[in-house]
């Protein structure tokens, strides 16, 4: 049985991951329902957070453009104990394994400084590093009780998860977004001649909001375009912004 392979990430939020695709077919799951799969449990799954449990990226399947994501070994590790077959089992007590090693006590190996002037710049710039840090995290608490929603911050979100966020219906969120009566300037977002979603180009180049196209291999063999809406962190802190002080949940969209 082919595990899938605990890798380390540059660049990424997620250091240590697998690979969504790996994890597929170590699971033994229908190559023919990947598309419907990770729609469902990775992009769609309200219980996961993009940028913390999972970060999507294309890739090239045989020919075609595809859609991929790295998964922190947590989520990966949920998704594996949901699959109940026996290479559910495996790969589950794999991860339990992994995690078990990784748990054990260890003796810290402290860098071998000859210098000691080369130990106090290290220790120096881990010290500064966790003070930035800690200023980061000071400066992104909540001034109101609707901002809590930065507790997703690592991450983009999207339409459903920020409307979930901000505490009003999804439909409702969408109506405001919308702003059909409003100018053009007041609003997030309009639909395309298919009826999907899309992000105002102002508000992206704002910072609040990101959008990407995805394809996938749809039953039939042939490829369909999907178009994927996020807000950023700071476009979520906006909004929530526009709920302070509006305690029936609605949104002011300006």
């Amino acid at each position: 049985m082919n595990l899938p392979t605990i890798q380390q990430n540059q660049g990424l939020h997620i250091k240590q991951s697998v690979d969504a695709r790996e994890l597929y077919q170590a699971l033994g799951l229908d190559k023919s329902q990947w598309s419907r799969w990770h729609k469902q449990n990775i992009a769609e799954n309200p219980f996961a957070i993009d940028g913390e449990d999972f970060e999507g990226f294309d890739m090239m399947s045989n020919g075609n453009w595809t859609q991929n994501y790295v998964l922190s070994i947590d989520f990966a590790k949920k998704l594996a104990m949901q699959v109940r077959t026996e290479k559910g089992e495996q790969v589950r007590d794999y991860f339990l394994e992994c995690e078990r090693k990784a748990n054990q006590p260890v003796t810290p190996i402290l860098p071998n400084f000859t210098n000691p002037a080369d130990a106090a710049i290290a220790w120096a710039e881990e010290y500064k590093a966790k003070e930035a840090a800690q200023a980061q995290v000071i400066e992104l608490q909540p001034k109101a009780a609707a901002l809590d929603t930065l507790s997703h911050a690592k991450g983009s979100l999207g339409v459903r998860e920020t409307a979930k966020a901000v505490g009003i219906p999804e439909r409702e969120f969408v109506k405001r977004c919308l702003g059909k009566n409003k100018p053009v300037s007041s609003r997030f977002l309009y639909r395309d001649d298919k009826g999907r979603l899309n992000a105002h180009a102002h508000r992206i180049k704002q910072g609040f909001m990101t959008q990407k196209v995805a394809s996938y291999e749809g039953r039939d063999g042939y490829d369909v375009a999907t178009v994927q809406v996020k807000f950023t962190a700071a476009g979520v802190a906006h909004i929530a912004k526009l709920m302070q002080n509006k305690p029936t949940g609605q949104l002011r969209v300006v």
